[in-house]
């Protein structure tokens, strides 16, 4: 924040200045606008307010930017509302205790930590405003800064008392207005005041602000404006204006003459050198269709259009709006038409000052400005590397044409960066500041980003030096460095229709300001910087674009070589990861490591590990395999966790060893040195199965970079589907082989028990008929129906299976007692489980009643007792029903036989699986798979847990509903 100085004159300057404004500005909100912008200046705020009250007594505020004026007007009516005797200022912090809350709601809203506030008094007494200074931070104010706030506040209290008067005078006019003898002897009066004004006009601005602030009183309009003639013609400019809306202002600063001159009246006026007067919207619309639609968006109801014309040219057009409609007497336009033409004669001679003025400088410049072009031509074209020819532009400038120049150009990110500052005394460096004000990184609009946003140049005169500041420790410093002046050009650098950045140019307050001139200079100054600065931009960008090129062409002949060494390799996947290992590591160099994701998801696997020298093959193979690796945890855990490359370009063995994230590499690192490490993950259709790394030798070779991630994030994605499509083909060839498996176990499953069956059923049919009461006749029916039933539930195995394939298994829910259940289960399989010699411990004691499928639940139980049969060896056999402790019923069926395989008790569950193969042990695999399905279908799930040699264990659990 820049804080002004603090020198007591300066101060009265201001106020002088801001009085000028009171003098001659046409209403009390202008004087109250500056008054609030220099009194926030004038104590290093940047923001202030004021509220006050208007001859109604209606409170109006006006602020500046970023301040609420709802905020405004509470904390205005809240501390008029109980004014102290005396205009002391009054300073609140909101740390303070015993502050209102009605006071710390008001500063949160002007989001003040601090608040500077000052009753404003009228001359009569009694306040009528209240001028307040927050402040975003805690702070206090100088008793310096105090008198400066005071003062303001008081030339505000003049303002406010002289708008009161500016509003009684125009309402006594408008009673008076019926008299008309008196009316026209005050336009008379007013007329003489704009005349003798009009004298001590010099510029055009003087003359536009002459006329209207004096001349729309004097004829009794609402609103004026002045408008004058382009260079070329073919437009209208705004000079000035009064009594208009900023919100209707833009439109009317420059207007282009292409609408038909029946249409625009002021354009009319200026063609036909007459005046035109609109006394109604009426009239409007019947003359002019297209003002008389935006007169109905407006407040003023009659016009007078009056052209500005000297020596039958014409320079504008002078307007005046009235409240109401009205009709013009002769007097009133005789009147006005002579304010028209003294306006356009002023405006002709202010034109023929300024014209003789800028003749005079140009003429004095001239030189200079040729010799400076021409010495920056010579110097942008005599190199291609732009920060040195733009830094010696910059240079040329300074001392002949500024005191001060700096060059911001557009980096590939779209970032202002500053290549150069310039100064021609080191001393006064700081003026450099002025263009720092408007750094593109504050948070409000700044003049450099508009200029490049706009691609238009901006001239600003009229700077206080900062480092007024300094005059009173540096005696050497002249008075003239206190006053005002300084100014500054900032404009694009533009080049093939592109904005590249802009250069700025500032003078200090003891040289003339920059004209416009300066500002076409400075333009071809940037003008030739921005060609060369795009000129040599364009050959940098040639030459990346013919590096890239070429490393695209040689990276597509390495992916066309490694599509055909896999194509050549086919779906075998072991000669796929031979392919992969040794192609990436020939290409990225030197080794290269190749993991897969286990089938538990947890840890990587290593598959094939490559480099060109054996010894370091072996070294890189006994480094990896000597850890497993889990996923998300070391360098390919990482990749294959986040889905994403790792790269480490250069590595340090300390520092690996103290970071610890690379246990898998320390022993080779150890032994070939620092390496440059990269890890890609290996993913198809989104879903990431492994890793693929390679190291190379950072002594022998330079680190990896993000070329090499792009080439091999490419050979990955090749490599995965190359790997995916042999897996794919591996388990397809399984599935085959599984298929082949099941239908010669079903067809000898099946052929046996029914061949036995008819052998038995045979032989007991001829028996019958010799002798009813043969011996072993039972025996033989016996094994029959046993033969018969295990036929049946091979069968209605193959039928639950295809149901649960399917999905046309269906649960018939009841209410069942899972022990009774269980207690008729084990009676109906008791002789079965007695000829395998297994003795059942059944504990059911207890009821454990729930609503299930009785038939399926007997299956599960009957599978599990078969199975604890089949394989218990003949040991007994322990069955339990309980209630578990979370309400839920639980199983348990418990055998003693051979048991099984930790690495089995996942597949044994499965379709067709079995714990063991062999055929001492009978059956299809689908006992389990379709007890766990049934268990499944009710909300419970099935466990084993089981060691060879040492029995298995069985535990359902199910819900209760």
């Amino acid at each position: 924040m820049q804080v002004p100085g603090s020198n007591f004159v300066a101060a009265v300057e201001r106020m002088s200045r801001a009085l000028e404004q009171l003098a001659s500005a046409p209403s009390a909100t202008a004087v109250l606008q500056e008054v609030v912008r220099c009194a926030a200046s004038s104590v290093g705020l940047e923001r202030a307010a004021i509220a006050w009250l208007d001859v109604d007594g209606l409170l109006l505020t006006h602020a500046t930017p970023g301040v609420c004026p709802e905020a405004v007007g509470r904390c205005g009516r809240l501390l008029l509302e109980a004014p102290r005797q005396e205009p002391v200022p009054w300073l609140f912090h909101q740390t303070e205790s015993g502050l209102e809350p009605a006071l710390t709601t008001v500063m949160d809203g002007l989001g003040a930590a601090s608040l500077l506030a000052l009753p404003v008094r009228a001359s009569g007494g009694g306040h009528v405003g209240l001028l307040m200074g927050p402040s975003p931070e805690p702070r206090t104010f100088s008793p310096e800064e105090m008198r400066r706030f005071t003062l303001y506040a008081q030339l505000a209290g003049l303002a406010i008392e002289r708008g009161r008067w500016v509003e009684s005078a125009r309402s006594s006019a408008l009673q008076a207005r019926a008299e008309a003898e008196h009316a026209e002897l005050l336009r008379l009066t007013s007329f003489q005041a704009v005349t003798e004004a009009f004298g001590r006009a010099l510029t055009r601005e003087d003359v536009g602000r002459v006329v209207l602030e004096l001349g729309v009183p004097a004829v009794g309009a609402l609103a004026g404006t002045v408008h004058q003639v382009s260079a070329d013609g073919r437009s209208v400019e705004l000079v000035s204006a009064v009594g208009v809306g900023e919100a209707h202002l833009a439109p009317l600063r420059s207007m282009p003459r292409e609408t038909p001159l029946h249409e625009m009246p002021g354009f009319d006026a200026a063609a036909r050198g007459m005046p035109v007067w609109l006394e109604s919207p009426e009239e409007a619309r019947a003359r002019y269709p297209a003002f008389g639609a935006y007169m109905a968006h407006q407040s003023c109801q009659a016009y007078a259009f009056l052209p500005l014309c000297v020596e039958q040219r014409n320079l504008g057009v002078l307007t005046f709006g009235f409240v109401q409609a009205r009709r013009f007497t002769e007097l009133q336009r005789t009147l006005m038409l002579g304010l028209a033409r003294q306006c356009a004669q002023a405006m002709e001679r202010a034109r023929l000052y300024e014209n003789e003025r800028t003749a005079r400088l140009q003429a004095e410049a001239a030189g200079q400005r040729l010799q400076l072009l021409a010495d920056a031509g010579v110097l942008l074209s005599g190199s291609l590397e732009w920060e040195t020819t733009v830094s010696g532009v910059a240079q040329l400038a300074v001392g002949g044409f500024s005191d001060w120049c700096a060059v911001d150009f557009l980096d590939d990110h779209g970032a202002l960066r500053r290549l150069t500052v310039k100064h021609v005394n080191p001393e006064r460096a700081l003026m450099h500041d002025k263009i720092e004000v408007f750094c593109p990184e504050r948070a409000r609009p700044s003049a450099i980003t508009d200029v490049v946003r706009t691609g238009r140049s901006q001239l600003v005169t009229g700077l206080v030096p900062l480092f007024t500041r300094k005059v009173e420790a540096r005696p050497e410093v002249g008075a003239g460095a206190q006053s005002e002046g300084g100014s500054f050009i900032i404009v694009p650098l533009i080049a093939r229709q592109r904005t590249l950045g802009a250069m700025s140019f500032v003078r200090g307050p003891e040289r003339s300001p920059f004209t416009d001139a300066d500002r076409a200079l400075a333009e071809d100054l940037a003008a030739r910087a921005g060609m060369a600065i795009d000129n040599a931009r364009l050959l940098r960008k040639a030459r990346s674009a013919e590096a890239e090129s070429r490393r695209n062409a040689a990276r597509l002949r390495i992916l066309v070589e490694v599509d055909q060494l896999l194509a050549e390799a086919g779906l075998d996947l072991p000669a796929v990861l031979d392919v992969i290992a040794r192609k990436v590591s020939e290409v990225m160099g030197d080794g290269c490591v190749l993991q897969l994701m286990a089938e538990d998801g947890a840890f990587l696997e290593p598959v094939t590990i490559h480099h060109p020298e054996p010894e370091a093959r072996w070294m890189l193979a006994g480094t990896v395999h000597a850890r497993r690796q889990k996923v998300g945890e070391g360098f390919h855990g990482s990749a294959v966790s986040h889905g994403r490359a790792v790269l480490l370009p250069d590595i340090d063995v300390e520092e690996a060893r103290a970071s610890g994230g690379l246990p898998e590499y320390l022993p080779y690192l150890d032994r070939y040195g620092p390496q440059s490490l990269l890890v890609v993950p290996l993913a198809v259709k989104g879903r990431v199965f492994g890793s693929l790394g390679v190291v190379r030798d950072v002594a022998g070779g330079r680190p990896y970079g993000e070329d090499d991630q792009m080439l091999l994030q490419s050979l990955a994605e090749r490599a995965a589907l190359a790997i995916e499509d042999a897996r794919l083909y591996g388990a397809a060839t399984e599935a085959v082989r599984l298929r082949d498996d099941f239908l010669s176990v079903a067809g000898h499953e099946l052929k046996t028990p029914l061949s036995a069956l008819r052998l038995q059923i045979q032989m007991l049919a001829r028996t019958a008929r010799e002798v009813a009461t043969t011996p072993g006749l039972a025996q033989r029916v016996e094994k029959a129906e046993r033969t018969s039933e295990r036929l049946g539930a091979l069968i209605d195995e193959l039928l639950d299976a295809g149901r649960i394939t399917s999905g046309r298994m269906k649960l018939e829910r009841e209410d069942v007692d899972l022990a009774t259940l269980t207690r008729d289960t084990v009676g109906r399989m008791s002789e079965a489980l007695a000829r395998a010699g297994s003795e059942v411990k059944l504990l059911a004691d207890t009821s454990v009643p729930g609503r299930w499928d009785r038939v399926r639940l007997e299956q599960v139980v009957g599978n599990l007792l078969s199975n604890a049969a089949k394989y218990g060896r003949g040991q007994p056999v322990e069955v339990r029903v309980e209630s578990g402790p979370d309400g839920r019923a639980r199983l348990v069926v418990k055998d003693n036989g051979i048991g099984i395989a930790p690495e089995d008790q996942a597949r044994i569950f499965e379709r067709f699986e079995r714990a063991v193969n062999g055929k001492q042990f009978h059956g299809l695999g689908l006992g389990l798979w379709i007890s766990r399905e049934i268990i499944e279908s009710h909300g419970g799930h099935i466990l084993v847990q089981s060691a060879p040699g040492e029995g298995s264990t069985f535990t359902v659990e199910l819900p209760r509903e």
